[in-house]
C-alpha cells in the first residue's frame, strides 16, 4: 500500500514509533526528499529499519521541508532504485540526486505500460505523463497541479495519493490524507495497531549506546520525542 509523510518546514518529526508503524506496515525500502538551497535533494533505498533510522540526520531536517516515503512493493522488485521518492526526469533508480521536483507515490496505477525492465507502475507513468506536463509546466512558470481541475486529471487516471516537492518547500499533496501535528500521512498506516489489526511492535526505549546517546520515545506513537537538556539523541 505504501504510505506518504510530507513534513512543512518547522515541523517536528512524529515519534520513533509513529515512524516505525510506517515501515512495519511498508517494509520494502524507504526514503526522503529534503528542499535546501534551492534545490530538491533525494536519498532513498534504506532497506532495512536499522539503516533508515540510523543514517538519517533528523534533527538536521526539522527547519526544511520534507517528503518520506515508506514502500509496499506491488511492481517492480524490493531493490534500492525502486524505493521513492523520484526526480522527475533523469535516472529514477538513482539513489542519491537532486531535481527541480521531487515525487512520491501511494497507491497502484493500473493500466499504465511498463516502459521499462524492472519498472514500477509509479515510475512507468512518471515517465509517460509526469515528466511531458512537468516540461510544459516548467516553459509557462507553474507549478504541476497546483490547478484543482489537473488534480482531477491524476486523480482520475490513478486513484491515488501524490506528493509533489518544489525547490523553495512548496509541498503539493494531492489526494485525501489525514493531517497529525502538522504532517500529511497518505493513509492510516502512521497509526498505533488497534485490537484485531495488523500488529506493529512498539518501541518503548532504546538502550543507550556507546557514545551514551539515548532515545527518548512516547510508546503512543503521536507526539513528537521527548528531548531533555544535555541529551544526544540521534533522531
Amino acid at each position: 500500500m505504501c504510505i506518504i509523510m510530507s513534513k512543512p518546514a518547522g515541523v517536528n518529526f512524529p515519534s520513533m514509533n509513529t515512524l516505525h508503524n510506517c515501515w512495519e506496515r511498508n517494509p520494502h525500502g524507504a526514503g526522503y526528499a529534503v528542499a535546501d538551497g534551492g534545490t530538491v535533494y533525494i536519498r532513498k533505498g534504506f532497506m532495512t529499519w536499522d539503516e533508515f533510522i540510523g543514517g538519517i540526520n533528523f534533527d538536521a531536517l526539522i527547519d526544511k521541508a520534507c517528503v518520506f516515503h515508506f514502500r509496499f512493493a506491488t511492481h517492480g522488485s524490493t531493490s534500492p532504485g525502486n524505493c521513492h521518492p523520484f526526480p522527475v526526469g533523469g535516472n529514477l533508480k538513482r539513489q542519491k540526486t537532486r531535481t527541480d521536483v521531487a515525487i512520491a507515490h501511494n497507491g497502484i496505477v493500473r493500466d499504465v505500460p511498463i516502459t521499462k525492465k524492472d519498472y514500477s507502475d509509479t515510475m512507468s507513468y512518471i515517465e509517460k505523463r509526469i515528466v511531458p506536463y512537468w516540461q510544459e509546466c516548467k516553459e509557462h512558470g507553474r507549478y504541476m497541479y497546483s490547478i484543482p481541475t489537473n488534480q482531477k486529471v491524476l486523480l482520475d487516471e490513478t486513484g491515488s495519493k501524490w506528493s509533489f516537492l518544489y525547490p523553495n518547500g512548496k509541498i503539493f499533496n494531492i489526494g485525501t490524507g489525514i493531517m497529525q501535528g502538522g504532517i500529511w500521512y497518505s493513509n492510516a498506516g502512521f497509526l498505533p495497531a488497534t485490537r484485531g489489526g495488523g500488529a506493529c511492535r512498539p518501541i518503548l526505549r532504546r538502550k543507550a549506546s556507546e557514545a551514551g546517546q539515548c532515545i527518548y520515545v512516547d510508546p503512543t506513537g503521536l507526539v513528537s520525542p521527548i528531548r531533555r537538556a544535555g541529551d544526544n539523541i540521534p533522531f
